[in-house]
């Protein structure tokens, strides 16, 4: 009866039609409902497996190469040993190797889990991204403010680095663009500009207190 009569039905132009309609609308629908589930992810970058070796440090890296012989390093290096590789992703961005150069990526933020795979051999978990010198300097200062690892030195280094480069006009550029009080930037770049000598007086700049600059 009923499936005879379905059967019937598609077999007329009319019921034809009404299959073909409904056909689409389930398409449509399925689509829609697809495109709902992608747009969950429209923030999302994957994650992928690098060769360190093919990554380089930022041209505005701040980390000093005593930082990466501290107790916190060494303990880092440990964790990220034992979970066989970084949990926590670093970022990179493209780009073009240079003469003599294999790199194809600049780290963004995560120089010390990048340095501590480098020297495990492990790959890195790394997020990939396109960015300009602008977005990468205030990705790293971010990063670098909330994980609150970063020393007074190597902060004022960062900073005092991208003014000489003109990658602000000014302090005051720079604080607005940052979000950061231009009074300590200014601090920090006195410890960044401190006499050589001064700086040998400690066993490592790191040492350097940010509320020691002016003394």
């Amino acid at each position: 009866g009923e499936v005879h009569a379905r059967k019937k039905r598609t077999e007329t132009a009319p019921g034809m039609m009404a299959d073909v309609l409904m056909a689409e609308s389930s398409a449509i629908k399925e689509n829609r409902e697809l495109k709902t589930r992608l747009e969950d992810f429209d923030d999302a970058m994957p994650t992928r497996k690098i060769d360190p070796t093919s990554i380089v440090r930022s041209k505005w890296a701040n980390r000093h190469e005593k930082s990466f012989l501290d107790k916190k390093f060494r303990q880092l290096k440990s964790e990220i040993e034992s979970a066989g590789g970084n949990v926590q992703a670093i970022k990179v961005r493209p780009v073009r190797p240079l003469a003599g150069q294999d790199a194809k990526y600049e780290v963004v933020f995560g120089h010390r889990r990048h340095q501590a795979c480098l020297e495990l051999g492990f790959n890195v978990l790394a997020l990939v991204e396109d960015v300009s010198d602008a977005e990468l300097f205030a990705e790293m200062d971010r990063e670098n403010r909330q994980r609150a690892d970063l020393r007074p030195y190597e902060q004022g280094v960062m900073y005092a680095k991208a003014l000489d480069e003109g990658l602000f006009p000014s302090m005051r550029k720079m604080g607005e663009s940052l979000g950061v009080d231009v009074g300590g930037i200014s601090k920090l770049v006195a410890l960044a500009k401190l006499p050589a000598k001064v700086l040998q007086a400690f066993e490592s700049p790191l040492d350097i207190h940010f509320q020691w600059g002016a003394p």
